[in-house]
């Protein structure tokens, strides 16, 4: 009876974004890595996104529309900038508990992507704002190619387009070692992390 071995696949996933980010001089990111903050790891960032990290989001009032809006407002100039900004502060003020839900939900999404000891050790170092920003740019970066489509988010084709090039896999690739700049280092499939969740 045929069945679908997943973690072949996520195996083949991996070793293909490692492919790409050798090809891209490291500018992505694979397998497990540290969040270091006050001198010492305080969490792993798992080799793939978890599909549970998502879920705190399902069923926050306006969430589609907020966030359609801020993508507009980033993407917009002059008028058209003010005017998305303008919907996003009346969504805001029409929905008193949409900021509290959107943190709440966000910490959630922290505990589920850290696992419950990553996420108290790291907020045990009270990070900053900034700090927090960083991460979250790194992790889209890691997860999302730094601007991966929807069909990318969907997965990889594992057939050729027309223009004949394949889509972009799921996870972005990765280092064992975070190189400091673009096309320092090696990058290497980090086969001893155990698989992300």
């Amino acid at each position: 009876m045929p069945g679908i071995d997943l973690d072949a696949a996520r195996t083949r996933r991996l070793a293909a974004a490692a492919d790409k980010a050798r090809a891209a001089k490291a500018e992505y990111t694979v397998g497990e890595e540290p969040i270091i903050l006050g001198g010492a790891q305080v969490a792993l960032l798992p080799a793939e996104l978890p599909l549970e990290v998502w879920q705190p989001l399902i069923g926050i009032p306006y969430l589609p529309l907020l966030l359609r809006k801020l993508v507009e407002a980033a993407q917009s100039k002059g008028e058209q900038q003010a005017e998305a900004a303008g919907l996003i502060v009346d969504v805001l003020g029409s929905e008193p508990g949409l900021p509290s839900d959107l943190i709440a939900a966000a910490g959630e999404m922290g505990r589920r992507l850290l696992g419950e000891d990553g996420y108290t050790r790291l907020m045990a170092e009270r990070p900053s704002h900034s700090d927090v920003l960083e991460l979250v740019r790194y992790a889209w970066t890691k997860y999302m190619g730094g601007g991966a489509g929807l069909g990318e988010l969907i997965g990889p084709s594992e057939t050729p387009s027309n223009a004949g090039t394949t889509s972009k896999p799921t996870s972005s690739a990765s280092t064992t070692s975070t190189p400091g700049a673009s096309g320092d280092g090696p990058v290497t499939l980090d086969s001893s992390a155990p698989a992300a969740s």
